[in-house]
């Protein structure tokens, strides 16, 4: 297969993943974490490697930090996935809501696009990427950046670009990066 055709497969199965997107109304970013009850008041602790995106279907968008943290998952999923972190732990299992930090108050917003970046190990056929930055429909946008030390870094408007200039000036060993665009 050339290399324009492979391009084309590739952003084919993009579409795939980002269609799952079209029509739906999102409320709310939530973080995968724990509760810790050894407190006298119990405390939320995020884990940093799954974000979720709610929707009013009732589905959720998981937004997953894979393999060495440089790696972002996308998939439509029906319910919330244990984190393996927490497998043979007796910590209770949390989700944490931040929604209105990178949404407002604005609640049922559908996406209007969402720009991604790919590299090396980005995969097609997983429907992985570099980092992805969704634009919402009243102009809230939320960057999602898997290469965080911690796990997944949120951010709001301006950070996919502060990121990209970054990356540019110091680029990563992990190959050149492309930028793409996809909407509705």
């Amino acid at each position: 297969m050339d290399l324009e055709g492979g391009m084309r497969n590739a952003l084919l199965r993009y579409e795939e993943v980002f269609g799952a997107l079209r029509g739906e109304q999102f409320y709310d970013v939530r973080i995968a974490g724990f509760t810790d009850r050894d407190e006298r008041v119990p405390r939320f602790t995020p884990l940093g490697r799954q974000v979720y995106l709610t929707m009013d279907s009732g589905d959720l968008l998981l937004l997953e930090s894979l393999g060495n943290h440089g790696q972002l998952g996308i998939r439509r999923v029906a319910d919330y996935e244990f984190p393996h972190e927490l497998d043979g732990e007796d910590e209770e299992f949390a989700v944490g809501s931040c929604g209105p930090q990178y949404l407002g108050d604005l609640t049922d917003q559908s996406v209007l696009a969402v720009r991604y970046v790919l590299n090396v190990e980005s995969d097609p056929v997983t429907g992985t990427v570099r980092c992805a930055e969704f634009a919402f429909a009243y102009g809230q946008r939320l960057f999602v950046d898997p290469g965080y030390h911690w796990g997944i870094r949120l951010q709001g408007a301006g950070s996919y670009e502060a990121w990209l200039a970054e990356e540019r000036e110091n680029p990563a060993p992990l190959g050149p990066l492309t930028e793409h665009l996809w909407t509705p």
